[in-house]
Formats: C-alpha cells, sequence, structure tokens
C-alpha cells in the first residue's frame, strides 16, 4: 500500500496509484508518524475476582502508520463518508487498521453441566474486522467493517478449557455443550467525536506540563452483531497528553478499532515523544440497543433454547483508562464498569477489564 503525507509545506508530495495512500516524503526512521502500531488486546474479568457473563476476550490488531491524504482510490469512497475527509495537506491525519478478534461469554457457574437459562448464554464469536479512521485534534470520524461467526466455530470452548484446565487458571469449564449454535455475522460501525474543550496546543505530549480535554460523540453499529445508537463523552486528562482522543478497547463489531492519537503532519515532531507520558481518561456511555446476537433466544447445539436477556446488557457504561507510553512501547488499562446488571437474565457481573500491549514499528 502507497503512503500520503508531506514533512513541511515545503516538500512536494509524490502521488500514487489508486491502490493506496500516497507515499509520505522522507523523514527520520524514528518519527512518530512514520511508525505502524501493533497492538494485543486482553480482556478479562478474573482481575476482578469473578469469571461471569463476560468473560475474556483477545485481540491481535496492526494499525497503519498517519497518513497526510487518502489516495484518489481511497478518496473516491473512504473519503466520501461524513467525517472521514483528510482535509488535503496537513490538517486531519487518515489512516487504517485490521485485526482478529474473540470473545468468550459464560453464566456466573461453569461449572455446572446443566443448562443455565436464567444467566447468560454460553457462547463465543470470533471475527476479522477492517476500519479507516480521520481525525485531527478537535474532530474524529470512523467507519469499520466486520465479519465473523458465532457459536462453535468461535473455538471460544476450547480457548476456555486450555486456559482453565491445562494452565489451571480457573474451573473447569463443564456446560459448553449448551452453548449457541453456529451463525455467521457481519456488522458495519461509524463513530465520530468532537472536542468541545482543549488546552492550547503547547500543553500536550511535554511530560512536565499537564493537559486535559473534553469530547462528545456517537457511535452506530447496523448489523447480526449488535444493532445500535450510542452517545458518548469523554475526559481526558495527565501529564505528556498527547493530541487526539481515547482509544476504546471495545471487542470489534461492538466498537471499531482505533489508534487515534494526533501529530500535525506537516510541523515539526513534539521533542518530547521519546520521553515518557502518563494520563487517565473517562468516558461515559448510553445505547438504545435493537438487537445483539447473544442476546437473542437461540438455539443450542444440545438441542435446547436459552432464552432472550432483556434489558439488553451493556447499555449504560463507564470506561475508567490508565495510559502509560514511551514511543515504541505503551500499556492501556481500562476499566469497563456495567450498570443495569441486578436483573436482565444475568446473575453475575459483566464489569471486565482490558490490558492493551503497544508497540509502534
Amino acid at each position: 500500500m502507497c503512503l500520503a503525507s508531506c514533512l513541511a509545506a515545503s516538500t512536494p508530495v509524490v502521488r500514487a496509484s489508486d491502490e493506496g495512500p500516497a507515499p509520505v516524503a522522507d523523514r527520520s526512521p524514528d518519527d512518530f508518524r512514520n511508525l505502524r502500531l501493533f497492538r494485543f488486546e486482553f480482556d478479562d474479568d478474573n482481575l476482578l475476582g469473578k469469571d461471569s457473563a463476560f468473560t475474556a476476550g483477545l485481540s491481535f490488531q496492526v494499525h497503519s502508520r498517519l497518513y497526510d491524504a487518502w489516495s484518489p482510490g481511497y478518496a473516491k469512497w473512504i473519503g466520501r463518508i461524513p467525517g472521514l475527509g483528510d482535509d488535503g495537506s496537513g490538517g486531519r491525519v487518515v489512516r487504517w487498521a485490521a485485526g482478529l478478534s474473540q470473545v468468550i461469554i459464560t453464566p456466573r457457574e461453569v461449572g455446572i453441566e446443566a443448562p443455565q437459562p436464567n444467566d447468560a448464554p454460553w457462547v463465543g464469536t470470533l471475527g476479522v474486522g477492517v476500519a479507516w479512521s480521520a481525525y485531527d485534534n478537535r474532530r474524529m470520524g470512523a467507519f469499520q467493517i466486520y465479519g465473523g461467526c458465532l457459536g462453535p466455530c468461535s473455538g471460544a470452548e476450547k480457548v476456555q478449557t486450555f486456559v482453565h484446565e491445562n494452565l489451571g487458571w480457573g474451573e473447569p469449564p463443564k456446560g459448553w455443550k449448551n452453548q449457541l449454535v453456529n451463525r455467521t455475522l457481519g456488522n458495519v460501525n461509524y463513530e465520530y467525536r468532537y472536542k468541545v474543550f482543549a488546552d492550547s496546543a503547547d500543553q500536550y505530549f511535554a511530560p512536565n506540563h499537564f493537559a486535559q480535554d473534553l469530547s462528545i460523540g456517537g457511535q452506530a453499529g447496523v448489523g447480526n452483531l449488535e444493532t445500535f445508537i450510542m452517545g458518548e463523552f469523554e475526559y481526558r486528562f495527565g501529564w505528556g497528553l498527547p493530541m487526539g482522543f481515547t482509544k476504546t478497547p471495545d471487542p470489534m463489531g461492538w466498537g471499531i478499532m482505533l489508534d487515534p492519537i494526533y501529530v500535525d503532519p506537516s510541523a515539526p515532531l513534539p521533542s518530547e515523544q521519546k520521553l515518557w507520558r502518563t494520563y487517565f481518561t473517562v468516558m461515559g456511555r448510553a445505547a438504545a440497543i435493537s438487537y445483539m446476537a447473544i442476546a437473542e433466544d437461540s438455539p443450542t447445539v444440545n438441542g435446547g433454547d436459552h432464552p432472550a436477556l432483556r434489558p439488553y446488557p451493556g447499555r449504560y457504561q463507564t470506561l475508567v483508562g490508565f495510559h502509560i507510553a514511551r514511543v515504541p512501547f505503551a500499556l492501556h488499562l481500562t476499566y469497563y464498569r456495567y450498570y443495569e446488571q441486578s436483573h436482565g437474565g444475568i446473575l453475575g457481573s459483566s464489569d471486565w477489564i482490558n490490558l492493551s500491549f503497544e508497540w509502534r514499528f
């Protein structure tokens, strides 16, 4: 794939074919904007002393470097999606990401063989996704296409059995014969955020400066994994806070793969990029959900049926994040707090913690 950007206004941009973004003018190999990103995400509720509802998740992702503009080929379709324009030279940056994701959901009592219709189902999902985003320090648009499957095809039973029995990290699961049947999944997601307050540019990136900003936005998903519309706000604060927006480590399909850290493509690189940065994020989200595959009345592989979960889980959430980074590495810790957990067909808590490890190369 070709790439696009320019080092400064006086540097000419070389355009490429329609196959990808145009190439970037030569920069130092250590320039943050020239680095791609590999991310490994691990979701688990054992860190909260439980093993129920949202049990575990895995994700492997590759995010492109920062581009200054879409290539003519991408501009013809991705660039025409509202919020995903590139503004030409300078301004917003654009990038793509691709990933693989697995999610495992179980009832609270994993050692029971019999069906548990009054709790979360035994179910796993496995899928791949491709996402595109465009953003600066004021606005962000993102779009994602996801495809995968639900049921035994996800490999959830094998993964949990290996972790619990072979590694001895939990009670042996005995109820997977009650898991939901195979089903093909597909979802399209769109998100837009806008920053209503931001510190001055010289407050960002510097580890000895405190910075903060506040954003509002929304996300929508359409498909047979989940169909929903969501409103959200995010507050970021800390020392060495990067420009851009909060990384939300939602499983693909339920959310969008993002690495929305912003660096002006035409300005000198911040000299503090090699120093440690520590910052925090708080997000609040409320969603109206019309369909969720894991929460619908569904047949099970043993010929039974698992009733629907109502109200839908995850309608109201708070995400609290801790982030520490020094190029090329970063660690993100995010706590997902779910509300309305005392009813709706889930005996255990749906809360979980995400650990994200990043390496830029």
